[in-house]
């Protein structure tokens, strides 16, 4: 059986590691760009989680990971962070197309390691933490990832700013005009936020994403790696636009959070009380697709938006793969939709948009 995550178990819950002081002005109307506005470049982090997967699943991920980069290379800068050990390796799977820098670090999911980067008043960048504690002290392992976003952010001379709040990248998902949306699985969960009211942890969101209205969905009872991060269940792809996913297999576990989802968003407003476009796409069928493990990712809006180009995975399923590929050329008519398959990667609970984090362009 393939290691996991899952099965990768934390002996004992580390300490929370959440930064205290900041060195970016807190104060200052702060805004999370939508992720169709435009990059400077996209950030990776070349697996080296020895102990969470074997040696060949490790072989397996790094060379899914290098056609990922090289895909979203052909559309903006790409770095990959390597372990010193791990660069002539990286170098030579990854090409010339992308730079490889080193930086120490565990795991993939960047999305969650790394910093998200918020824009200022004066379209200044900031470095906002969410204080990552291995979605909610799940696994050992990961100490070197606990401290990367701060570590990014001094790489970059950035702004540090540490939430008061615990989550992760992956968690939160918004439009750039003050919406987001997020689940109650992942943020409302004590293994996160423990002691926090629903409304505390939405003024936090607002105070450093700028938005006002927040959207709850109900997440997932049956991920027990993320908690049910959004980026695997809805995604916006255009002002008022959304794409959510569901199935239509009843016996699915996620069935009926999922067209409660569904539902949510279609019922939902905009901050200015305007109803939203909601899109439903079907997931690729668990029947036709090869056998997947438990914790298998099979989530098409877990898709990263490059400039010029979405890069979607695929599933096995043809017909739901060519679905979801020309449902994307439809929203994105001036982009290029790549598919690849990803497997090992989904293996491990995640997906593209969870191996990639974007770095937003600043200045007016």
């Amino acid at each position: 059986m393939a290691m996991t995550r899952r099965n990768f178990t934390a002996s004992g819950a580390a300490a929370l590691a959440a930064g205290s002081a900041g060195t970016g002005n807190a104060k200052a109307r702060l805004t999370m760009p939508a992720e169709w506005h435009r990059h400077e470049r996209c950030y990776m982090a070349f697996s080296a989680a020895h102990g969470v997967y074997r040696r060949s699943e490790i072989r397996r991920i790094r060379h899914e990971q290098a056609i990922i980069a090289r895909t979203i290379a052909r559309f903006e800068p790409v770095v990959m962070f390597a372990n010193a050990a791990d660069l002539a390796e990286a170098k030579a799977l990854c090409g010339p197309s992308v730079t490889v820098r080193r930086l120490a670090h565990f795991d993939i999911w960047t999305r969650d390691t790394l910093p998200t980067i918020v824009l200022d008043a004066q379209h200044r960048r900031h470095a906002v933490s969410w204080n990552f504690n291995v979605w909610g002290e799940k696994y050992s392992g990961y100490d070197e990832d606990r401290d990367l976003a701060k570590r990014f952010a001094q790489l970059l001379d950035l702004p540090y700013l540490p939430a008061r709040i615990v989550a992760e990248g992956g968690a939160i998902e918004v439009d750039g005009a003050g919406n987001l949306m997020t689940t109650e699985s992942c943020l409302l969960n004590p293994n996160r936020n423990p002691g926090k009211t629903r409304t505390e942890i939405e003024r936090e969101l607002g105070r450093l994403t700028g938005a006002s209205n927040i959207i709850w969905l109900p997440g997932s009872k049956v991920d027990v790696v993320t908690d049910g991060h959004i980026d695997g269940i809805a995604r916006f792809v255009k002002p008022g636009v959304i794409v959510t996913e569901v199935t239509d297999d009843r016996y699915d576990p996620e069935y009926r959070d999922l067209q409660l989802a569904a539902e949510i968003l279609e019922g939902a407003t905009d901050r200015v009380g305007r109803k939203f476009e909601v899109i439903r796409l079907k997931r690729p069928r668990y029947d036709v697709m090869p056998k997947r493990g438990d914790d298998f990712a099979a989530s098409y809006v877990n898709c990263y938006i490059a400039n010029g180009g979405i890069v979607l995975p695929r599933f096995d399923d043809p017909a739901r793969d060519r679905a979801a590929k020309g449902l994307f050329s439809e929203l994105f008519p001036s982009h290029e939709i790549i598919s690849l398959r990803t497997d090992e990667i989904c293996e491990g609970g995640g997906g593209i948009h969870c191996n990639t984090q974007h770095l937003p362009v600043s200045g007016a």
